[in-house]
């Protein structure tokens, strides 16, 4: 089996825009650490993959297509067995689309599209003998469901803890698995580390006057610590649409773990010493892995803002500064024209087969519960499921939520545009596709 491994930085300068809120914050101090596009390319017999995993917030599925066709016309391997990532940091920079109300920026855009590019390229370029092996295991200190039952009958997202009286319980318990992909060059270095972890890479809280790769950044630099700068660590991050770092249910006066609002850091170091401890039960003896892919669309229907919505967003326009920045956001989105907007979203589902790990990428971010059902029906032991894969339609979240109309599914382009029914087609298209890979009948 030839692998190969290459980073690129795509920090943009000070004085760029974070998209990561709902508005545009400009960077007025230098990063803290860099932003990276980390890519994977695996060669086994005829059949070859590449994986990528990108420092941002998310990208539209015409980028991440742009950039996928690029990459497989530069080293042959098809469109279908290439996957995009973002690892969705809060603190990374804008790209090539309008995220609420932070405009999009072209320089950063194509320092992320060529960074992508290049990235693949060089890992594809070199690749050599290696062996790989995975391993799993959990880590339960960091994440949290941020949607919580209340007692007056609705499920709030990060609800306030002035009155904590008023909160029953989560509506769900994250997926704590954190699976490990562990490469070795023929003479049993360690290459690199792939890691599956759920959770939302916003820990820095309303600070984010500098950009930064959050807890997966600090993961790769503790990493690296242990294993040499060479080392390459490609995170992608699980289904995390419902899951973020703060405990709500808790006691602490400060919410984020550890009391403290440095928690990518303590993220970060934390979820290294479990990857390396999994890691102590790793062999890499795989050396000539099963690689292949089905990727197809679903079709769902698209959902609109409504007449309420529009009057509710005039409202809101006859004096938008005495409203917060989340209700101008949507304001602005609901008095817009939607002409241009398709009633059919064409969702890719993308599975992919590495040797004993099964892949799926999706792209949006996807609630724990649509993760979960994906995993309990597959038929391999070692199921990974990536969100923000190949762009993103924003959130998919469970039947529950939809139907108390929390804010995850709040209509927007944006934010929650496909229909209810988004996430059983999900699941069934899911595990026909694995299903398939593993060549047996569901």
């Amino acid at each position: 089996m030839l692998i190969g491994f290459a980073e690129r930085d795509i920090t943009p300068p000070v004085g760029k825009l974070i998209p990561g809120g709902f508005d545009g914050k400009v960077t007025t101090k230098p990063a803290r650490g860099k932003l990276l596009v980390t890519a994977a390319a695996f060669t086994s017999g005829e059949e070859s993959m590449i994986l990528v995993s990108v420092d941002t917030l998310s990208m539209q599925v015409s980028f991440a297509d742009r950039i996928r066709n690029r990459i497989s016309a530069a080293t042959g391997v098809p469109f279908d067995r290439i996957m995009i990532v973002s690892t969705h940091i809060h603190t990374g920079g804008a790209t090539d689309y309008q995220l609420w109300l932070c405009p999009p920026d072209p320089e950063v855009a194509a320092l992320t599209e060529e960074g992508t590019v290049s990235a693949a390229i060089a890992a594809w370029e070199a690749r050599s003998e290696g062996k790989l092996g995975v391993g799993k295991g959990e880590e339960k200190r960091y994440s949290f469901c941020r949607d919580i039952y209340m007692k007056d009958g609705t499920i709030q997202m990060n609800p306030s803890r002035k009155h904590p009286e008023l909160m029953i319980r989560p509506v769900d318990t994250p997926d704590y698995a954190v699976n490990v992909m562990r490469v070795d060059d023929m003479e049993g270095n360690v290459r690199a580390f792939l890691v599956n972890y759920a959770n939302h890479p916003d820990c820095h809280a309303k600070n984010k006057e500098s950009f930064s790769a959050d807890f997966p950044g600090a993961l790769r630099r503790n990493l690296k610590r242990v294993h040499g700068e060479e080392l390459k660590v490609l995170f992608f991050n699980g289904t995390a649409g419902d899951i973020n770092c703060i405990d709500w249910m808790g006691n602490t006066t400060d919410p984020y773990y550890g009391g403290t609002r440095n928690a990518p850091e303590a993220i970060g170091l934390g979820l290294a010493s479990t990857v390396l401890q999994i890691d102590i039960g790793i062999k890499a003896d795989v050396t000539e892995p099963v690689i292949g892919a089905v990727s197809r669309n679903i079709q769902t229907e698209r959902r609109y803002k409504t007449e309420e919505d529009v009057a509710w967003a005039r409202e809101i326009a006859k004096d938008m500064a005495s409203h917060s920045v989340r209700d101008r956001a949507f304001a602005t989105e609901y008095l817009e024209s939607d002409d241009d907007v398709k009633p059919i979203i064409d969702f890719e589902v993308h599975t992919m087969r590495l040797g004993p790990w099964a892949i799926v990428g999706l792209p949006s971010e996807i609630f724990t519960d649509i993760g979960r059902r994906i995993k309990n029906g597959s038929p391999f032991e070692h199921t990974v499921v990536f969100e923000l894969a190949n762009g993103t339609h924003g959130y998919v979240a469970t039947d529950i939520i939809h139907k108390n109309k929390a804010y995850e599914t709040t209509i927007s382009k944006i934010n929650a545009c496909t229909a209810a029914n988004t996430a059983d087609l999900i699941v069934d298209a899911a595990l026909a596709q694995l299903w398939e890979l593993a060549g047996r009948e569901q």
